[in-house]
């Protein structure tokens, strides 16, 4: 059994009341369980060229990833390559890793850069089993509602559904928003690990 499972794009949207965020939606190969996570706008366009991309659209042919991915296939393909999330860092990020299966070099990359580079060149994005069963939670297809897992939200984010949670008299989930913003900010303080 393996220890890790692939990932692909499978739809992006926003936080309500926030089109400054998109909300990226990976699904693992049986599209039972999901993946979540938060970017920015400008990430939300990256995608989005690739995602909608039409047979025989050409727009993204000379953008940097595609450039770049065409001047590396004479050396190598995606075959020589390999992305894993492998935890949850202190800031709530998830830590990726970018392998080079010939040459053993690892380099970190952001997830949304993990699933741009996946929908250019192919290289295939896995996410470790540890994971899997605290971060994802079941696909519902066409759904227009996610779960973000808590540990991952920007700050800013959290920071916002703190007020609005208290505004609206939700004790019970300001708690739990207060409770992660007080755990980053303590391993922060300390310099903190991965999760």
């Amino acid at each position: 059994m393996s220890d890790r499972v692939r990932l692909q794009l499978d739809s992006m949207g926003s936080i309500q009341g926030d089109d400054n965020v998109c909300v990226v939606i990976l699904v693992e190969e049986t599209r039972r369980m999901q993946l979540s996570f938060v970017t920015d706008d400008d990430m939300r366009r990256q995608l989005s060229l690739r995602l909608h991309k039409k047979e025989g659209d050409t727009r993204t042919s000379k953008l940097l990833p595609e450039v770049m991915w065409e001047s590396l296939r004479g050396f190598s393909d995606s075959e020589d390559y390999e992305m894993v999330v492998d935890s949850v860092k202190a800031n709530g990020e998830y830590h990726t890793i970018l392998y080079n299966k010939i040459f053993g070099g690892k380099y970190d990359i952001r997830l949304s850069d993990a699933v741009l580079l996946q929908e250019v060149s192919g290289i295939p994005l896995y996410i470790k089993l540890s994971l899997v069963r605290h971060q994802m939670v079941p696909y519902t297809a066409g759904s227009n509602t996610t779960s973000i897992p808590i540990n991952v939200m920007p700050m800013a984010v959290l920071e916002k559904g703190l007020a609005d949670s208290i505004a609206k008299e939700d004790y019970h989930l300001a708690q739990r928003l207060k409770d992660e913003i007080n755990k980053r900010k303590s391993l922060n303080n300390k310099g903190g690990e991965n999760r």
